[in-house]
């Protein structure tokens, strides 16, 4: 047993191992074989609860690839003198998403297993790509939401391996890894079988053929792609605040002059567009949305927009909306006092020279459990109204429907505001290009966590929606990493962690739509309606065996 157990680790590490930003994603290629091979031989072994013996394999297998992959989630807290609560807290956020998402991962597997046992190994390992990818995009759109680990995501490092993203997504990504790993055991399962050379030859050819074919493909794409579009120059603002202590501790004023001057220190006659990082000019309940225009926080930046002429403003705000209601106007609503609410959002606002005009985006992708109580009416009568606190909200925020996009008086700029956590979201951030965006901005808040590797994933992640829409992607981070990122994925320049500075740099302005951009996630949609067509052949095949039953009756 100790064997089979052993196997299982040996995926967790190949997974853990081929992750951006310190791993090699070759080793995704062969990292489900062990596991596959546990699947085939334990099936065919005589031992009793198999089913438990494979479950409890993969799930080890997948805790220990989640374990180490964001063990920086433990890290968020504060690097000097974090109370008790606090690393209470970074070890639950750490362990909570370890353990479900392990558990999730572990129960595709048994779909695979469950299908290959009962249907034979052709319908098993459609299962397996049908239903793996149908659980990835269900981390996408559902409250519980976490894609880290999407397979696609494992190139993230490598953006020459996986230009063909702009076709497929991320999705075009964990097809080749399952389909890969499917056709290398294949063929090592007939090599066990002592079956004739040429047939597990065969398969072992295809898996290299299937890893080669896609990655020439795309190097090649890579190194004749051209980059499109007119010039628009763009800098960064990184302050270097801390998210917890000194975010808070200073007055809001103080901090909305300091971001100003960072940019007023740098900004020259080619500046045309600003960008300052999420909720850069902190609101706390104080920045009501109706009175934008008025808000002494947004004073300094007006009065830096007088003295420039042609100057486009971004930067992240918290911000709130107070109304007056007898009943909750939504479901993140929280009542102040009687028919008195308020909404609070994350947002990002663009000001312009000679206006007086604010345009708003509200993030819409929100950190579970952060910013987002996911399930209200199921989890709050057992969990309360508890939330986790990260340098952000105690309390679920509030999002919109429709993803802004944002263009100006002086050029022909048209701004995704991509907000930090939503550039893990390939289409979702593919509707801001589908809604005019020929350029993407990702203000951000990374220091959360310190300085480990959650923000260099993250950044890296940035790089895949470059290559998915074919749009520069610049990153304004509240301590790192700032960067530029063009059209084919690659890191132009920038700004190491823990330093204040500003990035500058012209932005090419790319009109046209990929077919990414046009169609989104249609893999992870075919997948599902595969995963719907094997689910109704199984249980036709049920239905059909009922009525031979009743039939001989």
């Amino acid at each position: 047993m100790w064997k089979t157990f052993l196997l299982a680790s040996f995926t967790g590490f190949l997974l853990s191992m081929s992750w951006s930003s310190q791993g090699f994603p070759g080793f995704l290629f062969i990292a489900f074989i062990p596991l596959l091979l546990i699947e085939w031989q334990i099936s065919e072994s005589p031992f009793k609860r198999k089913k438990t013996i494979i479950f409890f394999s993969s799930w080890l297998a997948f805790a220990i690839w989640n374990a180490i992959t964001y063990f920086w989630l433990s890290k968020a807290r504060p690097a000097v003198d974090p109370t008790a609560m606090e690393v209470q807290q970074a070890w639950f956020a750490y362990l909570a998403p370890v353990i479900l998402n392990s558990l999730f991962m572990a129960t595709v597997f048994m779909i695979f297993n469950f299908f290959r046992t009962k249907h034979g190994s052709f319908y098993g390992y459609l299962a397996l790509i049908c239903f793996w990818m149908s659980f990835e995009n269900m981390h996408l759109n559902w409250e519980l939401s976490w894609p880290w680990l999407n397979l696609g995501n494992g190139f993230a490092h490598y953006p020459s391996w996986v230009q063909f993203y702009e076709s497929t997504g991320t999705f075009g990504g964990t097809l080749w890894v399952l389909l890969t790993n499917i056709t290398l055991f294949v063929g090592l399962k007939r090599l066990l079988q002592r079956e004739a050379r040429k047939k597990y030859l065969r398969f072992f050819a295809s898996g290299i053929a299937l890893i080669l074919i896609p990655l020439v493909f795309s190097i090649i794409r890579y190194s004749t792609y051209e980059e499109k579009g007119d010039a628009v120059e763009v800098m960064v603002l990184q302050p270097r605040l801390d998210p917890y202590r000194e975010k808070y501790q200073k007055h809001e004023s103080q901090i909305a002059q300091e971001l100003v001057q960072l940019a007023r220190e740098n900004v020259n006659e080619n500046t045309q567009i600003i960008v300052g990082p999420e909720t850069a000019i902190p609101g706390r309940g104080q920045s009501d949305i109706k009175h934008l225009p008025n808000n002494p926080l947004f004073g300094e930046v007006k009065q830096l927009l007088e003295e420039r002429s042609n100057l486009v403003f971004i930067t992240g705000a918290e911000l709130v909306n107070i109304t007056q209601a007898t009943q909750s106007p939504s479901p993140a609503s929280i009542q102040i006092e009687r028919d008195m609410w308020y909404n609070a959002y994350n947002s990002v606002v663009k000001m312009e020279s000679a206006s007086n005009d604010f345009d708003v985006y509200h993030k819409s992708k929100l950190v579970v459990g952060v910013e987002l109580f996911p399930y209200t009416s199921l989890f709050k009568p057992i969990l309360g109204t508890a939330m986790l606190d990260f340098g952000g909200s105690v309390h679920s925020l509030s999002t919109q429907e429709e993803r802004s996009v944002f263009s100006n008086s002086f050029n022909s700029a048209k701004v995704a505001p991509v907000i930090c956590y939503e550039s893990i979201f390939g289409a979702f951030t593919a509707s801001f290009v589908r809604n005019g965006a020929n350029v993407i901005l990702v203000p951000t808040n990374d220091s959360w966590w310190g300085n480990t590797d959650g923000h260099l994933q993250f950044l890296d992640y940035a790089r895949l929606r470059a290559i998915e829409t074919r749009r520069d992607v610049a990153r304004a981070a509240n301590s790192g990493v700032s960067a530029f990122i063009n059209q084919r994925g690659d890191i132009t320049s920038a700004l190491p962690y823990d330093t204040r500075g500003t990035l500058q740099k012209p932005m090419l302005l790319n009109e046209e739509l990929t077919f990414y951009a046009r169609n989104g996630d249609w893999l992870a949609r075919l997948a599902l309606f595969l995963a719907g067509i094997l689910v109704a052949y199984h249980f036709s095949g049920l239905v059909l065996k009922l009525m031979s039953k009743y039939s001989k009756r």
